[in-house]
């Protein structure tokens, strides 16, 4: 408890001694995407969190016009479709075996919700059907990383089934945080990123030219 006391210190400056970094204005709107997502519904249409220079102030509205008030950028536009299509976010919690308040979610509202927004229903275990879950044996081609200071790793695929080929590679990215190597290149990037993105453009390159090598013009 005293490591996490002094985890939340520090992110939430509690000593002062960081400035003015931690703006918590700046985190309601991503907040309420975040909720959005994952289906907590619930929450929006029973308090509106209006934020000004001063203070914080909670009224009633309904779910509909404050949903309609967050701005959505382009990424969250891409990312909240995929949740309500291929990437099913909902996630039951009881508060044991995780460290959320016990929740189970309303998945009619959740399909309504998606029906609404995009004009499609979710569905909640494409990832395993498509993707054959854990057991990817039978897949080919696959370049998987895990960053080592992702939480999320510890529902990544880490290790290999039995018999798999050795066209599907796995590799951890040290001291890399949630799809580090997706991002941007940066100055400042590790060099266990730079070997990652190196490594899966080479796999990339041969798997087009095998692929080329397989099916030629004449094929086609």
């Amino acid at each position: 408890l005293g490591a996490l006391e002094a985890a939340i210190s520090i992110y939430y400056n509690y000593t002062g001694q960081a400035g003015s970094c931690f703006n918590i204005d700046s985190m309601i709107i991503p907040a309420r995407k975040h909720w959005i997502r994952h289906g907590r519904l619930d929450w929006l249409s029973s308090i509106h969190i209006h934020v000004n220079k001063s203070k914080i102030q909670h009224t009633t509205e309904s779910r509909r016009s404050l949903m309609n008030e967050v701005k959505w950028t382009e990424t969250d536009r891409a990312w909240g479709y995929q949740t309500c299509t291929e990437v099913y976010q909902p996630m039951p919690t009881n508060g044991i075996t995780d460290f959320e308040v016990p929740y189970q979610p309303n998945k009619t509202q959740y399909f309504q919700h998606c029906q609404r927004k995009w004009g499609v229903m979710p569905r909640p275990n494409w990832e395993e059907m498509y993707f054959m879950g854990q057991d990817i044996s039978a897949g080919s081609n696959i370049f998987l990383t895990n960053g080592e200071l992702d939480p999320w790793r510890a529902a990544g695929i880490q290790s290999l089934p039995k018999g798999s080929p050795n066209s599907i590679i796995i590799r951890t990215i040290e001291h890399g945080a949630h799809h580090f190597d997706l991002r941007p290149s940066h100055p400042q990037d590790p060099p266990s990123v730079k070997k990652v993105r190196k490594e899966q453009k080479t796999h990339i390159q041969s798997w087009i030219e095998e692929w080329r090598q397989r099916y030629s013009d004449d094929e086609l």
